[in-house]
């Protein structure tokens, strides 16, 4: 099985390499979704949407020392693309320097769903991330469809894809909670376009890579709607930092398309 999934996913990368919008994944089949547009995206325009996303993070400036500079967003031939850059800014915190990088964040939160994004990593040391998460007096919650490192000096991290649940604050929750797996790709992430997939109901939430569930767990905290958001950070502790030499990296964005079950669970 192993060995057959494998063989699949190489077909399907070269096919990707011939017809880059070959692959879409949902809606799930034998079930009942309405089409979402307003928390859609095709991003088939020349600018992005700022009715529907902040080209920044409101409340964050970036994880340091990578700061998140709005013209490092951009939309160009149906992409969202998300760039990091070595420079340095003027007139921002003396904490933030080296590199600059890109955020944009949902103006609508969200609730339950299915989430596929067809999307292609940067390759650079700077991760690419598509992830939910709030903010409010009582919980903080999030949940991280991916976050992937493009580039590494052990090119195994290039393959890795990782899923993960936290909870920061939640009523009898005392201490931070979070829940990673990381699932390995049989092909270098950054090379071509994937899809990813997010099921989150009442019950589990549910990762999807290129049609195949590569973790489910149960919904025990993820109740509080959230924020949709895509990044890309410095991770200084985790990925390293990018190579200075490296002067820029560029997270693509084809597609975010959202569904929810007629019945709203």
């Amino acid at each position: 099985m192993v060995f057959l999934f494998s063989l699949m996913l190489s077909g399907y990368v070269k096919a990707q390499v011939n017809n880059p919008k070959l692959v879409t994944v949902c809606p799930l089949a034998g079930t009942d979704w309405r089409f979402i547009p307003e928390l859609s995206d095709e991003f088939n325009g020349s600018a992005l949407d700022t009715a529907k996303w902040y080209p920044y993070n409101p409340g964050w400036k970036g994880r340091e020392p990578g700061y998140f500079s709005p013209a490092n967003v951009s939309v160009r031939q149906g992409n969202l693309i998300l760039t990091s850059k070595t420079e340095t800014l003027k007139n921002i915190p003396p904490e933030y320097n080296t590199f600059t990088t890109a955020a944009v964040k949902s103006r609508k939160r969200m609730l339950y769903g299915y989430y596929e994004v067809r999307f292609k990593p940067m390759d650079s040391r700077a991760s690419s991330a598509f992830w939910f998460y709030a903010i409010d007096p009582d919980i903080w919650t999030e949940i991280d469809v991916f976050e992937i490192c493009g580039k590494h000096p052990d090119n195994t991290w290039e393959n890795k894809y990782f899923a993960t649940t936290h909870v920061m604050k939640a009523p009898g929750v005392d201490n931070h909670i979070s829940d990673n797996v990381e699932w390995k790709a049989p092909y270098r992430l950054a090379d071509v376009y994937s899809v990813c997939g997010l099921e989150w109901n009442e019950r589990e939430i549910k990762w999807y890579l290129n049609g195949e569930v590569i973790r489910t767990r149960e919904n025990t905290y993820w109740h509080q709607p959230l924020d949709m958001n895509f990044d890309s950070e410095t991770m200084p502790e985790w990925f390293g930092l990018p190579d200075p030499k490296d002067k820029k990296g560029h997270f693509k964005v084809d597609y975010v398309r959202v569904w929810q079950l007629k019945n709203g669970l």
